[in-house]
């Protein structure tokens, strides 16, 4: 191991030397141009690796020559011992080897002996008149070129924004003088309409208001379902996150990126201090899906209504079952099952086989007795002799009796009660003593739960690749209250937060929530559209920088 003591000696303004110290401490030091070296010297004339200073076999310290020139004494040397006293020039630096301090085995000292020559009077001398009159051309032809420029550019989009009669016979035409101005693409939805800038930006030199957005996407729906509570939270936003205009998010002129922008960055400077935005708020701090998300809450259907809805966390387990009015045990249905017509009739069930997917995000076809239960269970409708049965239809109890007491008057009571033990009561929750006139049993209402995420979204053909059972574990339920939906953890066996891991998904906000939906909640599922007055609230949101 080198210990040196590096001195550089340099001139200031005065002419006066002035030293800088370094201590260097390495196997090998190498000298040269290169950034890379130990001792940097800046100086064409310096190779990039010049020499190198290292201990040799008979453990003295030598200067070695690489890609350069080591002169002594005006004598070009290959290896120079480096002992006290040693004066070496390495191209136009001068290395001293002076006495070393007691903490250091070698102490040098180095110093531009020679400057690089001032050429300007040699170049001057070398350098041909120019051509007559060439520097007059060249000045006319960029003012002419300045002036095209200034009029293509500047002078031609101003007039057509500026002048009214102007603007509106531009207005008829595909292209636009001011479409120069652009700073880049258009996105594919919007370049229908795009060629004339006055579309979007109404006012010149002003940014894209929302209501320039609004006049096209009138039924874009808020962020939030109460108006009041839109226009209170978002307003209180302002002073953290600057601004909540459409082009905050929506940002036009970056195709082929996508229009909205998909990261965390805006949603969390709400979501990530909830209760700064809205004190009333009854939602937890959100930042990242893995590190800092609340578990899921289902949306469980309580009624007959689209609103009879109750949320409910996933991790409540005495809350969170379902009650569908259904009796309904999952195990009995997967895989290998005995059909309706005795033991030789097996048959292979699979999910798909009631559950069919429609639609490009896979949603699911509306489940009924005809089209998933009646090829197995229409014997359960059957009633009296196999020879000359009698068939009472799939309805309200109100056609079943109205069947019996047509077809089979004298045993009306004996079938009503084989009904309401066996037929009906092999899938349906039955009420025995209805308060209703006319009914001595009533089928339970069905209310089955079409959607479990109403605040969220999820697409099952981006999970093609895997199976049902991978995430809805159904194999062991024997209770139609069971609930199959797979929690946070299950959902980050493949997926991570906002960053990437190893064999796991980097997953945003937007992969499961969208700003416009995402607290529509109920409204969504009714095909409601935005109001007027949501509209009005969501334009008088002033910009961060209105008065």
């Amino acid at each position: 191991m080198i210990n040196c003591l590096l001195i550089k000696i340099t001139q200031n303004s005065r002419g006066i030397p002035a030293r800088s110290y370094r201590t260097l401490s390495s196997t090998e030091l190498t000298i040269g141009r290169g950034t890379e070296s130990s001792i940097h010297l800046a100086d064409p004339r310096i190779a990039m690796h010049h020499a190198v200073i290292k201990e040799l076999d008979d453990g003295q310290i030598y200067l070695v020559s690489v890609n350069g020139e080591l002169e002594v004494n005006g004598a070009i040397l290959q290896n120079i011992a480096l002992s006290q006293g040693k004066q070496v020039m390495i191209g136009p630096y001068q290395l001293n080897v002076e006495p070393a301090p007691p903490d250091v085995n070698l102490s040098i000292s180095l110093m531009l002996a020679n400057q690089l020559p001032d050429d300007y009077q040699d170049l001057k001398t070398r350098t041909h008149a120019p051509l007559p009159k060439a520097f007059e051309v060249k000045w006319h032809l960029s003012v002419w070129l300045a002036a095209l420029v200034a009029l293509i550019f500047l002078v031609l989009p101003l007039m057509q924004n500026l002048i009214p009669e102007l603007h509106t016979k531009m207005a008829e035409l595909p292209y636009g003088f001011d479409r120069v101005w652009s700073p880049g693409r258009m996105s594919a939805s919007h370049r229908q309409f795009g060629s004339q800038c006055v579309n979007c930006h109404q006012t010149p030199f002003e940014k894209v208001t929302d209501k320039a957005c609004m006049t096209c996407h009138q039924d874009i729906a808020p962020h939030l379902a109460d108006p009041d509570l839109q226009a209170r939270a978002l307003k209180a936003a302002h002073r953290f996150i600057g601004s909540m205009r459409c082009a905050e998010c929506h940002q036009e002129h970056k195709s082929p990126h996508p229009l909205a922008k998909q990261d965390n960055a805006m949603c969390i400077k709400c979501h990530g201090k909830i209760k700064d935005i809205n004190h009333e708020s009854t939602l937890p701090n959100i930042t990242d899906f893995e590190k800092k998300h609340p578990e899921f809450k289902l949306s469980i259907k309580t009624g007959p209504n689209p609103t009879d809805i109750e949320r409910i966390a996933q991790s409540d387990k005495a809350r969170a079952v379902e009650q569908s009015g259904l009796i309904f045990p999952h195990d009995q249905h997967v895989g290998k099952v005995q059909g309706p017509n005795g033991m030789m009739d097996v048959r292979e069930l699979s999910c798909t086989s009631c559950h069919q997917p429609e639609g490009k995000k896979m949603r699911f076809k509306p489940l009924s007795f005809k089209t998933n239960c009646i090829t197995c269970h229409a014997n359960l409708l059957e009633l009296g002799d196999k020879e000359n049965p009698l068939k009472v239809p799939h309805g309200n109890e109100q056609q079943v009796f109205n069947t019996l007491k047509l077809y089979a008057p004298k045993a009306f009571d004996r079938y009503s009660d084989s009904l309401k033990e066996n037929g009906c009561a092999y899938c349906h929750e039955i009420e025995k003593n209805p308060q209703k006139e006319g009914l001595t049993w009533r089928i339970m209402p069905l209310w089955l739960n079409v959607d479990w995420f109403t605040k969220a979204q999820f697409n099952h053909a981006a999970h093609r690749t895997q199976q049902c059972t991978s995430c809805h574990k159904i194999e062991d339920s024997q209770s139609s209250a069971d609930i199959a939906i797979p929690d946070k953890q299950s959902c980050l066996l493949c997926h991570s937060g906002n960053k990437p891991k190893h064999k796991r998904i980097a997953s945003n906000c937007m992969s499961c929530h969208n700003f416009h939906q995402a607290h529509q909640g109920l409204s969504l599922l009714t095909g409601a559209i935005v109001e007027s007055k949501d509209v009005d609230v969501l334009l008088s949101i002033p910009d961060a920088d209105s008065p």
